[in-house]
């Protein structure tokens, strides 16, 4: 149990580090709003990961598990070395925009992340527990991602970021009636996870009946019910789920309508870009724009 407890004192330290280091790059960040609030956003999720990595630690102290983690000691310790140098780098205002984003996704795509992560997929199946804190983790690394689909020029880091394991697989569920479109959507948000469709409301409330659905993306006009009365349907049997819900419709009444009731609407105008944007802020459990 020392020896696990150890470990996990490791990273948290790592955590910490990382914590740190992006704060200070948010406040080196020069006219560039969306990299500083991704920054800011990662800076607080790396102190979430290390109460998670407490959390681990109590668990294993308290339920008499026998944990058969090691940790890549020279993995974290050439990490380690990398954050020592670009902290002193980002203390001395040597370095660009472009350089803190380079640094971001080396710090993410690093040893020491396969080390936690590691760490994370032995937890997952240890306790339901710990499954919000691991979904965030996942959310956390996807937000890198977006950022780097986002920036031209730096779809480069993908790769390494893509290659690390997914911490979790979120289920999303698509409801529309026009097969092309629902499969169309469907495609678009892959990468958010395992998707799954349903064609009207009454074969969505079946499937949000047998399983939790991360995010519901749904069509407002379709047979046998509206979406409307799928939302209210939905909630009356799962009170709080229409923070969950987009509604993706052609009615631009309806959109307003559902802004009216704090659930999220976009118009089927909207470009992929901004329904990708909408369902991630469902994913990452951010409140909808009233």
């Amino acid at each position: 149990m020392a020896k696990v407890c150890e470990l996990l004192g490791s990273l948290s330290e790592m955590e910490e580090t990382a914590a740190r280091i992006y704060s200070k790059a948010a406040l080196a960040v020069k006219d560039d709003t969306g990299l500083r609030e991704l920054l800011e956003g990662l800076a607080l999720e790396e102190l979430e990961h290390k109460s998670l990595l407490s959390d681990f630690g109590v668990f294993i102290s308290s339920s008499g598990v026998e944990c058969v983690l090691s940790l890549d000691e020279d993995a974290v310790n050439r990490t380690r070395d990398y954050l020592s140098v670009a902290e002193k780098r980002i203390d001395a205002g040597r370095l660009t925009n472009g350089n803190l984003i380079d640094c971001i996704a080396t710090t993410e795509s690093s040893e020491w992340n396969r080390e936690f992560l590691k760490v994370v997929d032995w937890f997952k199946l240890s306790s339901r527990s710990f499954i919000p804190g691991i979904a965030r983790v996942q959310q956390h690394k996807r937000s890198v991602e977006r950022f780097l689909v986002s920036r031209p020029g730096f779809e480069r880091f993908l790769v390494g970021m893509k290659s690390l394991s997914a911490a979790w697989v979120e289920k999303l569920l698509v409801v529309d009636d026009d097969e092309s479109v629902a499969v169309s959507v469907a495609a678009l948000l892959a990468d958010e996870g395992r998707v799954d469709i349903a064609s009207d409301g009454e074969e969505a409330l079946e499937k949000i009946g047998s399983g939790y659905y991360a995010a519901i993306v749904s069509d407002y006009s379709m047979p046998l019910m509206s979406g409307m009365e799928l939302l209210d349907r939905a909630e009356e049997r799962f009170p709080g789920i229409s923070r969950r819900f987009l509604f993706f419709t052609s009615d631009e009444e309806m959109v307003d309508v559902f802004r009216d009731r704090g659930v999220r609407a976009l118009h089927k105008r909207a470009s992929p870009a901004e329904l990708s944007a909408e369902v991630a802020a469902i994913l990452s459990r951010a409140a909808p724009a009233r």
